[in-house]
Formats: C-alpha cells, structure tokens, sequence
C-alpha cells in the first residue's frame, strides 16, 4: 500500500464524483477499496469513506458524528460486538484528533443522508476530528464514536433547543434516542415543530428534563445543517 498523505495534496475539487472505490485510489483520496478509515496507529488517518455500513453513523453537513470501525455485521449493518481504540483505524484517528491532521471525508452512494450522491463517491473536502468518546450504540454495544468537523466551518453547538436542532434523548428504561425538531433527517426520528413534544423541548438546555410520558433527559443538541 503506498504511503499515507493528509489533506488534498492533488487540489482536488470539492464535490468531485467518483463511480468507484478503485477511481478513489488512483485519485489519491483512499488507499482501500474495502475499510472505511485510511490509517493506522503510527502514522494517523488520512480519509474515511461514509458508506452507509454503520447504524450509528449521524450526518449533520459540515458536522459528522462517525462509526469507528469493527464489531460489525456487514450484512445486516448491525453492530454484534464491542469496537475499542485498539483497533488501527481507531487508534488513526485518535492520533489524527490528537495531532491536527486533516481528514478527507468522502461519501459514497449507499451512506442515508440529504449529503451523499446518487451515484458514486463524492470527495467533501477537508474536516478535523474534534472529540472522541466511547458509547453505547443503538445495539447496546460499545462504539468508538468521533466528531468530525469541516475545517473552515463556524460549528456551534446550539445552548438551546430551537426549530432544526438534533437532540439525543434518554428515557427511563430505554435506549437514547435521536429526534429531529421540525426537519427531516435520515437518522433521527422526525417530530412536528408544532407537536407538544416539540413544544416542550423548545427552549430547553442540555441536561434539562421534560414531562412526556415517561420522561425525557436532554443529553446532546446538534445543528443540522440540512440543505
């Protein structure tokens, strides 16, 4: 496999469309045509490729919440055991977080989001691993779960729950749960602006906490930034 690069040492146009993984690679942009992080341990992560493969994966635009990657049923897209940070393209990005290197963030046509092409590959530009954390998945299993965000980008998290936001709900008993207030999005579920859930969650802060059925904690507010 040939040497690692970051950033876009060839120029590349944001946006550009590829029909495959193997165009991918003589373009420079990922070295596999089957992993999803381009990285190891000792050197970094240059790339990943969103191809849909993980139930985890949230897409917000110019912020992503990604999937490490391991513990995966590629048929099913289920998670059927525990990733960790030893895994090398885990550890990659970890290093990546940690050292400041760019991440080329491709998304492929398989990858649910209002983001991703129709067909193809599309290369979006360049994004910084912001946070990394270790969290329990839909499944119930441990995933390396990373915050990836454009470079450029003036990403805020809202203070307040408004019309548009993400909000990852806890209730007593059951898993979190991501809700979309007044949008559609691929990965949350969707609730009116005017529903009496939204109503009660508008206004709120983080940690707060609403009366609806069972009870709700507020556990993260994400801006989605849907076009």
């Amino acid at each position: 496999m040939s040497k690692i690069i970051f950033g876009n040492p060839y120029d590349i146009k944001e946006g550009t469309i590829y029909n495959n993984r193997y165009e991918l690679i003589e373009a420079g942009l990922h070295r596999s045509t089957v992993r999803g992080i381009d990285g190891n341990a000792s050197d970094g992560a240059a790339a990943i490729v969103m191809s849909g493969g993980y139930e985890d994966d949230y897409d917000l635009g110019e912020e992503i919440l990604y999937t490490g990657e391991g513990g995966n049923d590629p048929s099913s897209g289920k998670q059927v055991a525990h990733q960790s940070w030893n895994s090398p393209g885990n550890a990659g990005l970890l290093k990546s977080m940690k050292a400041q290197y760019p991440i080329r963030v491709i998304r492929g046509w398989k990858h649910n989001s209002k983001f991703s092409p129709k067909e193809g590959y599309k290369f979006d530009g360049l994004f910084y691993v912001t946070h990394a954390e270790i969290v329990t998945g839909k499944s119930g299993y441990k995933i390396c779960r990373f915050t990836l965000n454009k470079i450029g980008s003036e990403i805020q998290t809202p203070e307040k729950i408004q019309i548009g936001n993400l909000v990852l709900l806890k209730s007593p008993g059951k898993p979190e749960k991501w809700f979309a207030i007044g949008v559609e999005a691929e990965t949350a579920q969707s609730i009116s602006a005017e529903s009496k859930m939204s109503q009660l969650l508008l206004g709120k802060k983080l940690h707060d906490t609403i009366n609806f059925g069972p009870g709700f904690e507020i556990l993260e507010i994400r801006r989605y930034l849907a076009t």
